[in-house]
């Protein structure tokens, strides 16, 4: 027979499999887990996309939110990234999944035109999206091979960057001299390995209702 402590220990390890088996920083999701699928989700660009839909060898997708300085803090950053890999087989969908009027698709569409969003920006009402990659941040990078599996997740660079109230940037740790986002995206295409795998994720935290 088990004793006591072997029953709750059973009862536990069946009740918290996801928490057990999940990343250093995430709740949910481990690295080399799948890429969750979402369907037809609508886009700044009038347009609704589907993880099926997405055909590149490398997916970074990317929990955002408009309101949120840290955001607004790295989109340059983010535009400037996206631009460098132009012309490799890189694709970049941004989301958001915040029900507050800020975050939503209509303010969404303003900010990716004002910002200059040179990527797909999606929202997810169901909050699924967000809830799969198990966000809590936003900004927070999720970079997926071409079999869809996890490779890296975390913080774009080691100095997360955060617009003030007059429109000034400031880097909290002074400038980036770690680039993890660019080198996970490099490591895969070039078929090395990615390192660091993870990283804790900086920002606003994501609003699930």
């Amino acid at each position: 027979m088990k004793t006591l402590a072997q029953f709750v220990f059973a009862v536990i390890l069946m009740n918290t499999p996801i928490t057990l088996l999940a990343g250093k920083y995430n709740a949910i999701l481990n690295i080399g887990d799948s890429m969750p699928e979402f369907k037809q989700l609508p886009t700044t660009d009038n347009a609704h996309i589907s993880s099926s839909d997405i055909k590149a060898s490398v997916v970074v997708l990317i929990s955002l939110a408009n309101h949120c300085p840290w955001v607004r803090g790295m989109d340059k950053d983010l535009i400037k990234l996206v631009d460098s890999f132009k012309n490799q087989d890189v694709r970049f969908i941004g989301f958001s999944v915040n029900h507050m009027e800020d975050d939503r698709l209509p303010a969404m569409k303003e900010h990716a035109k004002k910002a200059g969003y040179n990527f797909t920006y999606m929202f997810d009402e169901s909050q699924e999206i967000g809830r799969q990659l198990g966000a809590t941040r936003t900004p927070e990078y999720f970079i997926f091979d071409k079999n869809r599996k996890l490779a890296y997740m975390g913080l774009l660079y080691n100095s997360p960057a955060k617009m003030n109230w007059d429109g000034s940037i400031k880097h909290i740790n002074g400038q980036p001299t770690q680039f993890y986002v660019q080198q996970a995206i490099n490591a895969i295409l070039n078929k090395q390995t990615v390192n660091p795998e993870e990283t804790r994720a900086h920002g606003c935290s994501v609003k699930y209702n």
